[in-house]
């Protein structure tokens, strides 16, 4: 502020054919149809020479996710945007913590990405998910209470992203990385939608696939 042939359409609602946990009382929430066509979008880079600064993401039109914030924000009034919008395909930690200790470097990931045209990759919406409580294990005072946290759980649909982490992990794997520390599968795309007090991650605890799903999500023009 995504699913597989196994997804149908059925009244503009994604309908998975795996079962989904949705919460009983949740309303489904609105998602322009066009959100997640990245192809008119430019790349954005991410490589900054300091800690966590460097990533790969998926950029997408943030003014696409408006009525879905808004939505979503009018249930509570209180969530916080990034002011953009983009499915992260390396993290941070991983690029500072395996990555870049294997001689890999940001420019390398950024041209494998683009090499393989990043920005048409084909997305698939499955559901809103929603964090809404406290995290298992706070590593500092500041993160003990509750929070709340919204983001699009989408899906990969063709390989299109896993097959970049593939051949960024083949790239590692030539440079002597270990290839225990990296596996280019462990891979939840989403698009944060907004959160309370921060946004969460894995290095949190909070897994971001199909077991996040809150709501369902209905196509709009």
């Amino acid at each position: 502020m995504l699913v597989a042939a196994g997804y149908r359409h059925a009244m503009n609602y994604i309908l998975p054919k795996h079962n989904i946990n949705y919460d009983p009382d949740a309303s489904s929430f609105p998602l322009k149809a066009t959100a997640l066509n990245s192809s008119n979008v430019s790349f954005v880079s991410h490589a900054q020479d300091k800690p966590f600064g460097s990533y790969l993401q998926q950029t997408l039109d943030f003014s696409q996710f408006k009525a879905l914030f808004d939505a979503v924000n009018a249930t509570t009034g209180s969530l916080q945007s990034r002011g953009e919008a983009h499915v992260t395909i390396i993290t941070p930690p991983e690029f500072d913590r395996v990555l870049k200790p294997a001689g890999v470097t940001i420019q390398e990931i950024e041209e494998i990405a683009q090499q393989a045209n990043i920005q048409h990759s084909r997305l698939t919406p499955v559901c809103l998910g929603r964090f809404n409580g406290s995290l298992p294990n706070p590593a500092v005072d500041a993160d003990k209470g509750r929070f709340l946290l919204y983001s699009l759980v989408v899906e990969d649909k063709f390989d299109d992203l896993l097959a970049i982490r593939q051949d960024i992990f083949d790239l590692y794997r030539k440079k002597g990385g270990e290839g225990a520390l990296f596996q280019p599968e462990s891979f939840w795309p989403h698009v944060t939608i907004g959160f309370d007090r921060r946004d969460l991650f894995i290095e949190d605890g909070i897994y971001k696939g199909s077991n996040y799903c809150y709501a369902r999500i209905h196509l709009v023009k």
